[in-house]
């Protein structure tokens, strides 16, 4: 999944042609800016748009304006694609859209509230090194200044210092205000149920994960956030639970080495487990499906980690 890509080329015609349906109703530059800032665009896309402009040209100058717009850390509620549509299918009678136009709309919208919650829970999400620069794991902030991962990536790494860092996508650079020191001494570890409660040294700006407790089901579907082989971060296509027990899950979602201690998402984008590997939890008497790897539910260690979440 990229959550970055607001507007596939397939609808990018299609948009472009009802914009312009729209453009041609509204053709003023004053009238096109109110209902512009009604919707609550950014005004750095307003700025580079010629509003007096023929339907012609300002219609797929404002898509390509949404196609560049820079998705932000600091902005991660809204996207201007996402706000636009959604008030023009508020607004459908008044302006006199076409059906076909408010089905475009809609779906573009679902789609950009889905990248927007996407986006999110990949903000929580940081890469594990030691020494640092060189990853071994993912994990993901659930407090303002606690990390949760596996136990093991630091006993079977035997480190004794190691850091996280976050914000490590595709076409950014690395910046030592996105790395924070892990203090390993204070940790609350389980080397039997695999996870580790570390706190951060500092205060990452970080969104946090929103955790539940719950009951996981077979054939549930999932997403799973990671940094395979230490590289940037990947947001998994849906994925689902193969099997479940108390203390362990088997998904299908294709991972690597780094890929320890990444949390697993269901379709509402709330953390429910983390990715353990091929390790397995309790394994014996219980078979294991090829192509399947084994995780942690949260609710096998949810008492343990309450009191330090509250």
């Amino acid at each position: 999944m990229n959550p970055e890509l607001f507007l596939e080329d397939r609808d990018v015609p299609l948009l472009t042609l009802a914009l312009n349906q729209f453009a041609i109703k509204i053709n003023d530059a004053s009238d096109r800016q109110e209902v512009l800032e009604s919707a609550g665009i950014d005004m750095a896309v307003l700025s580079n748009l010629k509003l007096g402009a023929t339907p012609i040209k300002f219609a797929p100058a404002l898509v390509a304006a949404f196609r560049t717009y820079p998705v932000s850390n600091q902005r991660l509620d809204d996207h201007p694609l996402v706000s636009l549509l959604k008030y023009l299918c508020e607004l459908a009678p008044i302006y006199g859209l076409a059906d076909r136009d408010v089905a475009l709309f809609t779906r573009l919208v679902e789609r950009g509230q889905e990248n927007l919650k996407a986006l999110a829970a990949r903000s929580a999400v940081g890469r594990i090194e030691s020494p640092q620069g060189t990853g071994i794991g993912t994990g993901v902030l659930i407090g303002k200044n606690l990390l949760l991962t596996c136990d093991h990536i630091f006993s079977k790494s035997q480190a004794t210092v190691a850091w996280v860092r976050f914000n490590y996508t595709a076409g950014s650079y690395p910046l030592d205000s996105n790395v924070f020191e892990l203090d390993l001494d204070t940790a609350t570890r389980s080397s039997q149920l695999d996870y580790a409660l570390v706190r951060v040294k500092g205060e990452p700006k970080q969104r946090t994960a929103n955790l539940i407790d719950a009951i996981l089901d077979s054939n549930q579907e999932i997403r799973l956030i990671h940094h395979p082989q230490g590289q940037y971060v990947v947001i998994s296509g849906l994925g689902q639970i193969v099997q479940v027990g108390d203390d362990y899950i088997d998904h299908n979602i294709s991972t690597d080495e780094g890929s320890s201690g990444a949390p697993i998402f269901n379709r509402d984008w709330q953390l429910v487990a983390i990715h353990r590997g091929n390790l397995g939890i309790g394994r014996a008497g219980r078979s294991l499906e090829p192509g399947t790897t084994s995780g942690v539910p949260l609710r096998a260690f949810w008492k343990n980690i309450q009191t330090q979440l509250s």
